[in-house]
């Protein structure tokens, strides 16, 4: 089963939180929207409606305010998922193909905008502040786009930066990302996310 580039920013939620419908949501806006860098390295697993684990993955991260990103996975199969801020590349080694495609005004919202995206995270998302678990801060958002392919996502802030999201399709397949050592606001250049096709691969579509 490959991963996709929604697949990215996607977790599974399998705790029980008593929900607070009038906590204070604040920390994860002024988190996100101060937010300009992000790099670390994740586990990614996806699980099946019963909560079965189906693919685990491994890999690092590497994002840049606003449109910029760069997914690798390593482990089981590797796969680049870069964008430039224009057109977002998705390299599959094992199949030595590339398939690239321009980021469309869809992306807002998508999981992905929660952290490359421009405009304010409650733009385009409700939220609600759920309480802390195990030392972990926790958020459930729904976004406003009727046509998202999940239906909830939930973010995790340990010490007030990103450490867990997790979120449920509609199918009741979820995803759960786990970030580790993570570099808050770093300096990263912008040619981290330049993407250059490898001399013989299939070229899909056209920047």
């Amino acid at each position: 089963m490959k991963v996709s580039a929604v697949v990215v920013l996607l977790f599974c939620a399998t705790g029980a939180f008593a929900q607070s419908t009038d906590a204070d949501v604040q920390p994860l806006i002024d988190y996100t929207n101060a937010l300009t860098t992000f790099s670390a390295k994740f586990e990614q697993t996806v699980y099946d409606s019963d909560s079965n684990p189906l693919q685990q993955s491994t890999g690092s991260v590497q994002l840049k305010r606003p449109g910029k990103f760069a997914w690798y996975y390593e482990t089981p199969s590797p796969q680049d998922i870069v964008s430039d801020g224009a057109n977002v590349w998705l390299y599959d080694r094992d199949l030595e193909q590339v398939t690239v495609s321009p980021i469309t005004d869809r992306a807002s919202g998508t999981p992905l905008a929660l952290l490359t995206g421009s405009a304010s995270i409650d733009d385009g998302f409700s939220i609600t502040a759920l309480g802390e678990q195990n030392d972990i801060a926790w958020f459930e958002l729904t976004s406003n786009d009727n046509n998202s392919d999940f239906e909830t996502v939930f973010l995790g802030l340990a010490n007030g930066v990103l450490s867990v999201m997790e979120l449920r399709d509609s199918f009741g397949q979820a995803t759960q990302i786990k970030f580790t050592d993570i570099e808050d606001g770093a300096d990263i250049a912008d040619s981290e996310f330049m993407f250059e096709p490898p001399e013989g691969v299939d070229v899909i579509g056209q920047p």
